[in-house]
């Protein structure tokens, strides 16, 4: 009887145990708060607030004048054509979980709109997006020359990935997701990589660094195009090498700063304080403004307007629109038919277009020739299979504003794959 009880006791000590580590009382984060992302009825609040739920710091917007706007904002009712059927913007906006959109046509804000309880001064989680800013910030920096060689190896510069195969990965390598290390980046299989990366770092604090150094190549650099997180978290790192700082501080001084951003950002880490390390992959979050501003900046640079602190070279500027490789081209099959440059995606059927694109409906669509930036931020638990309307549904907007077109072309459909951006 004694041995029941002894048992019994230490069962429900463990139980207690268990449950202050999960709700954590004593912390202003907990693995409980972090479970409560995994919910898609919550989406749309969560995604606008998350640092109530994971641990972050902050990415400054300093003291450099703001880039302004022009304002002409109007309702944009047209109808998008896809797979051979129309469908009013408002009911695609509605389907795909929208929480925001704004379109910028020559400088000007043509169309601004928040739904589902957001604002102008909700500050967005990116998701994928982020990693459009890592490759940012690593081009630049090879642009001041702190970066000798995209050939060089990111360990030079990111020592703690020595005698890794991530470390004897190129830069280059990792911008175009060719790194050829083998890592599972599937949201949605039992046997995902990428879950239990994002468990270890946020749930069990461990660092990021450290978590990817046993995953091992499986074949050599620019075999094929395989989109992998750890490739962004290893070029963060890169970055801190090279800066000696934070990543959101890095961000703040050679991105947030120079691009004239209107409002503090934020950037979600493994761990509270000076000990939290950014994860590399994911993680900013800001204002809608503020993305189109980085979305403003390629236009702008890329038709000889730039007049912003931040300087990428024209061969630079055009790379971006053109596949990495021709594995990387659009229309292989893969990625929903999207193509892929360094760290930007290539719709298939719009040429000199690219875009940062991110899990559950996150884009900023750049179309340089005509002026054009569309940013989108969503909350979409079904965005894998929206892919080529969500495509549609920027080309109908560009046609909208461009050409003055009532809708884009139909498109045939793309089979989605099921990969998470």
């Amino acid at each position: 009887m004694k041995i029941i009880k002894l048992i019994a006791l230490l069962l429900l000590v463990l139980a207690i145990a268990a449950a202050l580590w999960f709700y954590r009382p004593w912390s202003d984060f907990s693995p409980a708060q972090i479970s409560a992302l995994q919910d898609p009825s919550r989406f749309p609040s969560t995604f606008r607030d998350m640092e109530s739920y994971v641990p972050f710091s902050w990415v400054k917007k300093g003291n450099l004048p703001v880039r302004k706007f022009g304002e002409d904002n109007k309702s944009l009712n047209i109808e998008m054509g896809h797979q051979g059927a129309s469908k009013a913007l408002e009911t695609f906006l509605q389907e795909s979980t929208t929480t925001a959109l704004i379109v910028i046509k020559d400088g000007v804000i043509r169309h601004e709109q928040y739904r589902l309880g957001s604002s102008s001064d909700s500050r967005f989680t990116s998701w994928s997006v982020a990693k459009s800013f890592v490759a940012t910030a690593v081009m630049s920096a090879h642009e001041q020359g702190l970066i000798e060689s995209l050939d060089d190896t990111a360990y030079k510069y990111a020592p703690q990935y020595a005698g890794t195969d991530f470390g004897q990965t190129s830069i280059k390598g990792l911008l175009a997701m060719s790194s050829g290390v083998e890592f599972k980046e599937d949201y949605f299989a039992d046997d995902s990589d990428i879950l239990p990366f994002f468990f270890n770092s946020f749930v069990l604090g461990r660092n990021p660094d450290t978590l990817l150094k046993p995953f091992k190549r499986t074949r050599p650099e620019f075999s094929d195009f395989h989109y992998i997180s750890p490739n962004s978290h290893v070029l963060s790192a890169v970055l801190r090498g090279i800066y000696k700082k934070p990543l959101a501080q890095i961000i703040s001084e050679q991105l947030w700063q120079p691009l004239g951003m209107e409002a503090d950002a934020t950037w979600l880490q493994h761990k509270p304080g000076l000990q939290g390390q950014a994860l590399g992959y994911c993680c900013l979050n800001a204002r809608l403004r503020d993305y189109a501003r980085f979305g403003q900046f390629y236009v702008d640079a890329m038709n000889g307007r730039n007049k912003t602190q931040l300087k990428l070279s024209p061969q630079v500027l055009q790379s971006l629109t053109e596949p990495a490789s021709a594995a990387h081209a659009p229309g292989q099959g893969t990625y929903a038919g999207r193509g892929y440059s360094w760290h930007f995606w290539l719709p298939e059927r719009t040429r000199g277009v690219f875009m940062a694109s991110g899990v559950y409906g996150q884009y900023i669509w750049m179309q340089p020739k005509d002026n054009l930036v569309i940013v989108k931020t969503s909350a979409d638990p079904d965005f894998l299979s929206r892919f080529a309307e969500t495509e549609s549904m920027f080309r109908a907007i560009a046609a909208h504003y461009v050409t003055g077109a009532p809708a884009a072309q139909s498109t045939p459909a793309i089979e989605p794959v099921n990969e998470a951006e």
